[in-house]
């Protein structure tokens, strides 16, 4: 018998129906605390069963030892059916029962493999060449699937304990540590905007060539958009509820002409068709009335203008990133400033956009560049340096930016 397909098959069929469970059904019903944990918990007992064959030799106590663990990990996982009998439908009871008889025989499987590997009596399949990559495979896989499970259960939690609303009132008591400080996640809005911002002005002189154009920058902070802008020679408004940060972007206005105001984004006291640019830098995921905001942004849009915006991906790895990362990484990181249940998926904003006739025309990723000495800095002192970059990049996993033009 062939040890590859032995191993492949119930592994393959294993995973298509844990990827239908968890990205089906979980997703649909969402998880209690102790049900991802239990979870997590199965996946653990898992792990500790296929590393075995990588670090034992298949001697008759090593296969013992699997056999103990394997056991274990295929009696653990029936652990959750008492909570799934008033949770889960019949299908997704169906699909349990299918795992049930499928963890076995993946164990099964990988033992064969395992015994493959080593000059054992119990060894009467012929070696595959790949059967250690197979193995490293499996263990690479099923050890994704563990991290992917504790952080992305977590932060969801994390966006369900908060509620539906989120504090913004931070802003307001930073101060000049708008411009100063490295211990903050402010710092990182600061090494954002290094790349943002000759972004918008790249595209603001492609596509227009006056500079008297008129832009409005919603919740605008402390200016690190507006007051680049505004030293450009365009005529700039900068709206944001948090009088504390309009102080401080005024201070730090060297052109003395942008016009700040203390405004509420969903009812904005300009004409229709006032500006030709409204520019909403991470915004959009600190709100909930999102339609209000954009239909108002369309609003004192003129036909043909821009919207630029940048938000978060909802997707595992930017609550990796963009939540338990600056959590865990950054200094003075308040518990609940981003929401995971508030960050947009690019069709989500795409739509939205639709409705209130704005069609995107840019969309690009943004990420942090890792493998830098700033980044290491981060990683092991908290504080982020003035030589932290982020980088555009094709995916939009984490953060993407864009363009908008109003159609009508």
């Amino acid at each position: 018998m062939n040890a590859s397909l032995l191993w492949f098959l119930p592994f393959g069929c294993q995973s298509l129906a844990m990827a239908v469970d968890e990205f089906g059904f979980h997703q649909r019903r969402g998880l209690p605390r102790l049900e991802w944990l239990g979870h997590a918990l199965d996946t653990l007992a898992f792990l500790a069963c296929l590393t075995c064959p990588l670090l034992l030799p298949p001697t008759s106590s090593n296969l013992g030892l699997f056999g103990v663990l394997a056991v274990f990990s295929c009696v653990l996982i029936t652990k959750d059916e008492f909570m799934h009998q008033r949770l889960c439908t019949g299908g997704e009871h169906w699909l349990h029962a299918l795992l049930f008889l499928l963890h076995p025989l993946v164990l099964i499987a990988t033992a064969f493999l395992w015994v493959s590997l080593g000059a054992h009596p119990l060894a009467g399949i012929q070696a595959p060449p790949l059967a250690l990559a197979m193995l490293w495979l499996q263990l690479l896989l099923v050890t994704g699937f563990l991290v992917y499970q504790l952080l992305f259960w977590a932060c969801r939690e994390d966006s369900a304990g908060q509620g539906s609303g989120i504090d913004n009132s931070l802003y307001e008591t930073l101060g000049e540590r708008w411009y100063s400080a490295t211990d903050d996640p402010v710092a990182l809005l600061r090494a954002e905007s290094r790349l943002r911002t000759p972004w918008v002005i790249s595209e603001l002189r492609a596509h227009f060539r006056a500079r008297n154009l008129s832009i409005l920058d919603v919740a605008c902070g402390g200016g690190f958009l507006a007051n680049p802008l505004a030293s450009e020679g365009y005529q700039v408004t900068g709206i944001d509820l948090s009088q504390g940060s309009l102080a401080v972007a005024r201070q730090h206005d060297l052109s003395h002409d942008v016009n700040y105001l203390a405004m509420d984004a969903r009812s904005l006291s300009f004409p229709d068709d006032h500006f030709d640019v409204v520019c909403m830098m991470d915004f959009l995921e600190h709100i909930e009335d999102r339609d209000a905001v954009l239909r108002e942004a369309q609003r004192v849009l003129k036909p043909g203008g821009f919207f630029f915006f940048h938000t978060f991906n909802r997707t595992p790895l930017s609550g990796l990133v963009a939540i338990k990362g600056v959590q865990w990484f950054v200094r003075n990181t308040p518990r609940h400033m981003h929401i995971y249940a508030l960050f947009l998926k690019p069709s989500e904003l795409e739509a939205l956009c639709a409705r209130h006739q704005l069609q995107i025309e840019v969309l690009l990723g943004v990420r942090p560049r890792v493998f830098t000495q700033a980044f290491l800095q981060l990683l092991l002192t908290g504080r982020v340096s003035d030589s932290f970059q982020f980088a555009f990049t094709l995916s939009k996993s984490i953060g993407y930016c864009g363009r908008a033009r109003k159609i009508s």
